[in-house]
């Protein structure tokens, strides 16, 4: 068994990770499950990881980065180090780079409790500027709250931007990520 702390979620916890034997998993889970009984603690699932992952502004591969993406537009210029020597991709990057982002990755709260999905066009003024990656109701905020990529032009910190939800259109303003404080730190 491996034990992790790797923060993904944004909480304070441990990850347990097992070889393929079903006894000792369960040995394992019972024995948590019990030494945990006088906290109330209980089992979470992937919609509970994905709501605090989104919570943090942590990215997903698959849904917020993926081989169409690139880190500056993800917003992960801080892991790229142009200085650092020659790397796979530099040369791409630094055209992106010189030439200026098409689109961004941008996280953004709605006004009402709607949790925005995968793949929502987001608009502005009616016209379509980008889609949703990540979407979901936040229980801290009491809000839907999402993460997509826009028009590097509506990018901005209060951009006033609408989600549209099945032809429902929803009033959303682009924020600063995280959505709430890491709790893990």
């Amino acid at each position: 068994m491996i034990i992790s702390r790797t923060g993904y979620t944004g909480e304070l916890g441990f990850e347990l990770y097992f070889d393929a034997k079903p006894d000792l998993c369960r040995k394992v889970w019972n024995a948590v499950m019990e030494a945990g009984r006088e906290f109330n603690i209980g089992p979470v699932g992937l919609g509970a990881r994905d709501t605090l992952r989104t919570e943090m502004g942590y990215m997903l591969y698959g849904n917020d980065i993926d081989q169409t993406t690139n880190p500056l537009e993800a917003g992960l210029d801080w892991i790229v180090k142009f200085d650092k020597g020659d790397f796979i991709g530099k040369e791409s990057l630094l055209k992106v780079k010189s030439e200026g982002l098409k689109r961004k990755l941008v996280g953004f709260v709605l006004e009402d409790k709607v949790p925005p999905r995968h793949g929502y066009e987001i608009l502005k003024g009616g016209n379509k500027i980008g889609y949703v990656t990540s979407g979901t109701f936040s229980p801290i905020l009491e809000k839907g709250i999402g993460l997509g990529y826009v028009d590097v032009k509506f990018s901005n910190l209060g951009e006033e931007i609408t989600i549209n939800a099945r032809g429902r259109e929803l009033p959303a303003k682009v924020v600063s990520l995280p959505f709430v404080p890491n709790r893990a730190r």
